[in-house]
């Protein structure tokens, strides 16, 4: 931008107009000419140069012109500029741009089946892809950064440090007051990385948010995601170091080698043996620190159902509403969702038997069941059951089994 500046300034200490004096009419109109002179077509052309978000800031801070041109600045533009930054003020990269752009890109690939498998194929090939395919399809807007700029204090931070204790930091379980009795779930800490976690969480219902609706509203027609394309999302979108098995409904689906598992992939590399995304968010959805946080949500809304189906639909009901939902888990934000959570029981009870959605079941013995309608913990313990060992990591083998049996699953 100095190089421009100088080219277009009419400053008479410029050294490339002290060179000469202009000997022609034409040469005294370009000498004169200013960068504001250019039609605005020509400035919103020069901000898609720009390399980041940062550099949009900072000339948009230079002069009310610029100022103006960036508000007429597309929200394409500004989402790829961002993405240029993402490892700098989105972090996690590239988690906290998928989830703020991923709706808008569920709904484009409802619209009819060839965008569904481009969606589906961007999934395996891992969230690099993903966010490549959001950045293609949606857009973002300086409000939207601002506003998801203070979610992080508002929201992202707490929550974080909420999976955080879940996952065993603070004190360890033998100096917890009545443990055995029910105050933490499990005695043992998990490795796991908070913020992202929680992001692979929200990414899940922003993704799915309008599947869980088409269950919810079925006079409405409405299009969904059925559960094996679910369980891409999970699989290669929450990679872990573990090669995953899953029977649905009578056929068995294996990992492929692409993306994340790829021997050569593009850029990600092999998974790295630490990696225990899928493990990690299998700990923390039984976790009763996580489960009692929603459970009070449940409860301020009304009792439970007496049909399990009902109940469970109702719970991931709650749980998808992506990164605005976590107001739910603030003190005093619950009630601005209220009006929302009530429309949303009163739809389910409303259902009727026929409106049951169709569960389905492996042919292994004792695997999770799984439902047409979206519910991440099950379709997470589905994801680890009777995992292969493949990356000779087979000492957690009894780990996943001991915690797919012991779970109860919402």
């Amino acid at each position: 931008m100095d190089e421009m500046g100088e080219l277009f300034s009419e400053d008479p200490s410029n050294d490339s107009m002290k060179s000469h004096e202009p000997t022609s009419s034409q040469e005294v109109q370009l000498s004169t000419t200013h960068i504001f002179n250019l039609p605005p077509e020509l400035l919103l052309l020069l901000l898609q140069h720009l390399h980041n978000i940062e550099d949009f800031m900072n000339l948009s801070s230079t002069c009310r012109q610029f100022r103006s041109v960036g508000l007429s600045t597309s929200g394409s533009t500004i989402l790829r500029l961002a993405a240029a930054s993402s490892r700098t003020f989105f972090r996690p990269d590239p988690h906290f741009l998928i989830a703020a752009t991923v709706r808008q890109v569920s709904d484009w690939a409802l619209l009819n089946l060839q965008n569904r498998e481009t969606l589906r194929e961007a999934m395996r090939e891992g969230v690099y892809s993903l966010l490549a395919l959001c950045i293609e399809k949606a857009q973002l807007t300086m409000d939207d950064i601002r506003r998801l700029h203070a979610s992080r204090f508002s929201l992202i931070n707490p929550v974080s440090d909420m999976i955080d204790r879940c996952a065993g930091a603070g004190p360890t379980w033998n100096h917890i007051p009545e443990f055995w009795r029910g105050n933490e779930s499990i005695p043992t800490t998990v490795y796991i990385e908070p913020t992202r976690s929680l992001f692979q969480l929200v990414i899940y219902g922003e993704l799915f948010a309008s599947s869980m609706r088409a269950f919810i509203e079925p006079i409405s027609k409405l299009p969904w995601f059925d559960h094996d394309f679910r369980m891409d999302y999970i699989i290669y979108c929450i990679p872990d170091a573990l090669c995953h098995n899953y029977g649905l409904h009578g056929f068995q689906k294996t990992m492929m080698p692409i993306g994340p598992y790829a021997d050569q992939p593009k850029g990600n590399g092999l998974l790295p043996e630490n990696c225990r995304d899928q493990v990690a968010l299998h700990y923390l959805l039984r976790c009763d620190t996580w489960k009692d946080a929603w459970e009070r949500v449940l409860g301020a809304i009304g009792p439970h159902f007496e049909e399990e189906w009902r109940q469970s639909m109702w719970r991931s009901a709650v749980q998808l509403q992506g990164l605005e939902g976590l107001e739910m888990l603030r003190p005093g934000g619950l009630e601005k969702w209220r009006p929302r959570l009530e429309a949303m029981r009163s739809s389910i009870e409303r259902l009727q038997d026929a409106d049951k959605p169709k569960a389905f079941e492996t042919p292994k013995r004792d695997a999770p069941i799984i439902s047409e309608c979206p519910g991440m913990t099950r379709e997470i313990a589905l994801a680890m059951y009777e995992a292969d060992i493949c990356w000779g990591l087979d000492h957690t083998i009894p780990l996943i089994q001991a915690l797919t049996q012991s779970s109860e699953f919402s």
